[in-house]
């Protein structure tokens, strides 16, 4: 078993708190990624499994051992970080051999140990070159072959995509993943990237100020976000958040009136002040005059297979996703629709959602 469990754990220096009464389960086996935005605790979390940080309260355990007073070296880890961080005079062997020869690993298994990893990463023809001879890419999976010699009952993966460009970014998580099912690794990777959080984790945990949003599988985090937070932050573009109050079986904005959802009826109060979460993908350009949004068209974005457009309607600032055949032009005024049972409503107040708090 090589599952990793924060218990009650809190991370402070002094009198700064960066992590509270954090819990968490990563199974074994499992790709978990750690999401939020730059200073939600998510790197810190990373570096206390590690041993790199301190623990300042409760326990961290792998695969049922607490850890909190064990080395980075006895943990049974092994860290990808963002930067290479490759021996510029070593050949791609003896990068990967380095940590071997240490631990005092015999020869030949260290031979059998290179090859193998060279082989599953596809750069077994790359050994003998030096860091300043590979590109990026390449670079990067010495780093994660590296990790793989080792054969650790843990990989933790801290931004290492960060320093790629986009389409290796696209490449090399497409081999990450790959990798990860191949060799069944428990897996702790973290990253800002909602997209990479989406395409790769069996689970995410989306972080904010060092508390945990919001722990579940891809798509149920995307289809039932927790709170408001988690709504805007997974999905690009973000979730269109808009103030309204329930008035009978509508909803009232400042701008235009709004079906109210079948599934929301007896969970909300009249005259209760909620926000309104419409995906973009669920707002259309409407033919028919009768529409409930009118709005005016400020910036269009074709990306191809669809086109992004910004609007205004009053006061309300609305992203739609809409399809390349029907792209409005800047400075137009269009009538949209919206999929109102697709919508989501969170309490105004706390911004918790309606539908999980039955409130």
């Amino acid at each position: 078993m090589s599952s990793v469990t924060f218990t009650e754990v809190a991370k402070r220096y002094g009198d700064v708190s960066v992590i509270e009464h954090l819990n968490l389960d990563v199974n074994d086996h499992e790709l978990m990624v750690l999401v939020g935005p730059s200073g939600c605790g998510k790197s810190t979390a990373l570096r206390m499994i590690a041993g790199l940080e301190d623990v300042s309260a409760g326990t961290i355990s792998i695969g049922g051992r607490v850890v909190n007073e064990l080395a980075p070296k006895d943990r049974d880890i092994a860290m990808v970080f963002q930067s290479y961080a490759l021996y510029p005079h070593m050949t791609v062997r003896e990068n990967l051999e380095f940590g071997l020869r240490m631990r005092k690993v015999p020869a030949d298994e260290r031979a059998r140990r290179v090859a193998s990893a060279a082989e599953i990463l596809g750069m077994s023809q790359l050994l003998e070159r030096k860091p300043k001879d590979l590109s990026g890419g390449q670079r990067q999976r010495v780093a994660v072959g590296r990790a793989i010699v080792r054969q650790p009952a843990v990989f933790l993966f801290d931004e290492p995509l960060s320093n790629l460009d986009a389409k290796l970014r696209v490449q090399t998580r497409a081999e990450i993943t790959r990798l990860q099912a191949t060799l069944g690794t428990t897996s702790v990777y973290v990253t800002h990237d909602q997209v990479e959080a989406m395409t790769m984790g069996h689970r995410i945990t989306v972080m904010r100020d060092g508390k945990i949003q919001q722990v579940g599988a891809p798509r149920q985090v995307y289809q039932s976000p927790a709170n408001a937070f988690v709504a805007q932050f997974i999905g690009t573009p973000p979730m269109n958040l808009i103030p309204a109050t329930v008035s009978g079986d509508h909803l009232q904005t400042s701008s235009f009136t709004l079906p109210l959802p079948a599934k929301f009826k007896g969970l909300v109060a009249d005259a209760q002040r909620v926000l309104a979460g419409i995906r973009p993908e669920h707002i259309h350009h409407a033919a028919n005059g009768d529409a409930p949004i009118h709005a005016n068209v400020d910036v269009v974005e074709p990306i191809g297979h669809e086109t992004i457009v910004y609007a205004s309607a009053g006061s309300e600032h609305l992203v739609a996703i809409f399809d390349p055949a029907s792209t409005p032009r800047a400075g137009e005024t269009i009538a949209m629709s919206v999929d109102s049972e697709a919508m989501h409503l969170f309490d105004a107040e706390t911004s918790e959602s309606l539908m999980r708090t039955g409130r």
